[in-house]
């Protein structure tokens, strides 16, 4: 063991077999200060014992043992895997308590989304372009309904006839008078079901929108150039003044019309609504 002298703190080392019982009296080499070293106390071993903890033979006496001579259980490995068997048990009661306290708590109150909230929430462009067609397919609906029930071909072509003193079949009449009510109303129901579908995300409907939108941007300048065509036709008298209106005319409402609805269309294709879209 290593010594120290009390005095000047100088060290040295001496085998514990040579410390008896009752200590040893040495003397500093370099102050020269006497003093007694203690034998350091052994270390009991926890695995050394008398009686076994498997079977409970007894030695009845100091002699121990590390293996039971009568069962031969290994006291280390038998205290052990109590141990261990202990620290298990105490593991499960704690998870049991605590899965019983989850299955007694009371339920989480439901959380109600404020009526803002739930507008925000729905802001998406899916949404908006959703709405935005859907609105403008119900005027569109609306104006074309009117238009068909308020429509009296008969009526109208009995005046058309009297007019110009000549038979005017009901061909001419439904073309000239009933067709574009007929194109509203079959376009505003068809554009109602692609903003539904739309918004409910599917890609049929993405693919109808573009189409509908393309389709609007061809009509819109061919209905006024078929107008224009049959203001040339009508005997009536023109004016170079009249040409002029009628041709800015057609430009402007193309323009008016056809700009937004190319730019809505490029749109969708961003990934904003591609992502949300079921592919």
């Amino acid at each position: 063991m290593k010594i120290f002298c009390p005095k000047c703190n100088a060290s040295g080392t001496i085998p514990d077999h040579e410390i008896p019982e009752s200590g040893r009296f040495v003397s500093c080499p370099r102050c020269h200060e006497g003093f007694t070293v203690a034998r350091p106390r052994s270390v009991k071993d926890v695995y050394l014992v008398d009686t076994c903890p498997s079977c409970s033979f007894s030695t009845f006496g100091d002699e121990t043992f590390s293996a039971c001579p009568k069962c031969g259980v290994v006291v280390k490995t038998f205290i052990e895997r109590q141990r261990e068997e202990q620290l298990l048990k105490h593991n499960r009661d704690l998870l049991g308590e605590k899965l019983k306290a989850v299955e007694t708590a009371p339920p989480p109150p439901e959380v109600t989304a404020a009526p803002v909230a739930y507008f925000i929430d729905n802001l998406h462009p899916v949404n908006l372009i959703g709405w935005g067609v859907a609105a403008a397919a119900i005027i569109i609906l609306f104006f074309g309904l009117r238009g068909v029930i308020g429509n009296d071909s008969d009526k109208i072509q009995v005046l058309l006839t009297e007019e110009r003193g000549e038979q005017v079949s009901g061909l001419y009449v439904f073309l000239h008078y009933a067709l574009l009510h007929w194109a509203r109303l079959i376009y505003g129901l068809i554009a109602l079901a692609v903003s539904i579908l739309f918004m409910k995300r599917f890609k049929i409907a993405l693919q109808a929108l573009s189409g509908l939108l393309w389709a609007t941007i061809a009509l819109v300048p061919l209905s006024y150039v078929i107008s224009f065509i049959y203001w040339v036709l009508a005997p009536i008298p023109h004016t170079i003044s009249g040409y002029l209106i009628e041709f800015f005319n057609i430009l402007f409402m193309s323009a008016l019309v056809g700009v937004p609805l190319y730019l809505l269309e490029r749109y969708l294709h961003e990934r904003k609504i591609t992502s949300v879209v079921k592919l």
